[in-house]
C-alpha cells in the first residue's frame, strides 16, 4: 500500500504522551492529575488505527478477510505473548506474582472490562485495555466492510460516532474515573472517526479541500487538541477526536507544511515506528517505581522487541500469505504479427 506520510510522527507523539504519564510513577511514585495526558495519546492511536486499517482495506478490490487476520495476528501476537510470558517467568524468579487473574483478559483481549482494582497484578497489564479495544475493532470492522458494503459500513460508522459520543456525554460522571474509562462503549468513536476519514480521503473533492485549507485548519485543530489534553484527564471528548481526525487529514494531504515536516523528523518517526513495542513493554519499566534505571532500560527492551519479535512476526505473516496464494503461471502467446510473443496467463 502507498505509504501515508506523517503517520509515524503522529504515533511518536502518541507514545510520548503515554510515556510521560507513566514516567510519573517511575520517578515520583505518584500520578499527578493535572499531568494525566496518556489517555490522549491513546486517543490519537485510536484515530490512527481506524484511518490506517480502513485505508488499507479500501485499497483492496475484494477484502481478503483471511489475509487481514493473518497479518494482524502475526503483527500483534508475538510481542504480546512474549511480554506476558516474561511477566510469568520473572514472577517465578523473584517469587512475586506479577500477573494473576488478569492473564486471561489480556490474552483474549477483554482487559478493558477487567477491573484493575480487583486484579492480582501490579498494573503491569493495564496497557492491554487499549490493545483490547483495537483487537475488538480488528475482529469486527473488516467483516462489516465486506458484508455490508463500503457505503453502508461508513453510514454505520457515522451512526456509531454519534451514538458513542452521546452515550459518553450522558454518562460522563459514571465513566470519568480510573476504573470505567477504558470501556469500549465510551472510546469507540475515535476509531470510527478514523475509518470515516479514510473513506472521505478517497474523494478527490475532500483531498482538495484539505490541500487548500490545511494551514488554517491546523491552526484551529492543534490548539483544540492541546486544550482538550489539558482540560480532560480520563475520557477523551468528541471534540478532540474530531480535531485529531482533521489534523491527520491535513498533514496527510499537505506534507510541505511546517507541522508536517516536524512529524517527518527522523527521531520522532523512529519512535513512531517502534511505538507498538514501546507501548507493550513500557509498563514494566515505568510503573514499577524503577525510576531513572527503568526509563534508561526501556529503549533497549523496545529495540530488541521490535527487531527480534515484532519484525520476525510480520515477516512470518507475509510468508504465510504468500505461500497460500497460488502462483500465476504464464505461457507464451503468439502476437498477431507472428514474429514476437507476449506473456499471458496460462489456462492450464
Amino acid at each position: 500500500m502507498r505509504r501515508i506520510p506523517t503517520l509515524d510522527g503522529w504515533r511518536g507523539i502518541a507514545i510520548l504522551l503515554v510515556m510521560f504519564t507513566h514516567a510519573q510513577l517511575g520517578l515520583f511514585h505518584s500520578l499527578f492529575e493535572n499531568l494525566l495526558i496518556g489517555k490522549h495519546g491513546v486517543g490519537i492511536f485510536f484515530v490512527l488505527s481506524g484511518y490506517l486499517i480502513s485505508s488499507k482495506l479500501l485499497e483492496q478490490d475484494a477484502i481478503d478477510l483471511k489475509g487481514f487476520y493473518i497479518r494482524r495476528f502475526s503483527r500483534l501476537m508475538p510481542c504480546v505473548w512474549t511480554y506476558l510470558a516474561f511477566l510469568v517467568l520473572l514472577g517465578m524468579v523473584i517469587r512475586i506474582r506479577l500477573i494473576g487473574s488478569d492473564l486471561w483478559s489480556s490474552l483474549f483481549f477483554f482487559r478493558n472490562y477487567f477491573p484493575t482494582r480487583d486484579s492480582d497484578s501490579v498494573a503491569l497489564t493495564s496497557q492491554f485495555w487499549s490493545l483490547s479495544i483495537e483487537e475488538q475493532f480488528y475482529l469486527v470492522w473488516p467483516a462489516v466492510l465486506l458484508f455490508c458494503g463500503r457505503k453502508k459500513a461508513f453510514i454505520f460508522a457515522a451512526i456509531g460516532v454519534v451514538g458513542v459520543a452521546a452515550y459518553r456525554f450522558t454518562h460522563w460522571d459514571a465513566y470519568n474515573n480510573f476504573h470505567f474509562d477504558t470501556r469500549t462503549e465510551v472510546n469507540l468513536d475515535g476509531i470510527l472517526l478514523g475509518c470515516i476519514l479514510a473513506y472521505a480521503m478517497r474523494s478527490e473533492a475532500v483531498r482538495s479541500w484539505f490541500e487548500r485549507n490545511a494551514r488554517w485548519a491546523l491552526a484551529i485543530t492543534i490548539p483544540t487538541i492541546i486544550w482538550c489534553t489539558a482540560r480532560f484527564h480520563y475520557l477523551v471528548p468528541l471534540t478532540e477526536n474530531i480535531a485529531v481526525a482533521l489534523a491527520l487529514g491535513c498533514t496527510s494531504a499537505r506534507t510541505d507544511l511546517l507541522f508536517s515536516r516536524f512529524l517527518e523528523w527522523g527521531p520522532l518517526k523512529t519512535l513512531g515506528v517502534m511505538s507498538y513495542s514501546v507501548y507493550v513493554w513500557q509498563e514494566i519499566f515505568l510503573v514499577t517505581h524503577t525510576g531513572v534505571i527503568g526509563m534508561a532500560l526501556l529503549p533497549f527492551a523496545a529495540i530488541l522487541s521490535y527487531h527480534y519479535i515484532e519484525q520476525p512476526g510480520i515477516r512470518l505473516g507475509r510468508s504465510i500469505i504468500s505461500a497460500e496464494r497460488p502462483t500465476q503461471k504464464f505461457a507464451a502467446v503468439p502476437s498477431r504479427g507472428g514474429g514476437d510473443c507476449r506473456r499471458g496467463p496460462s489456462t492450464l
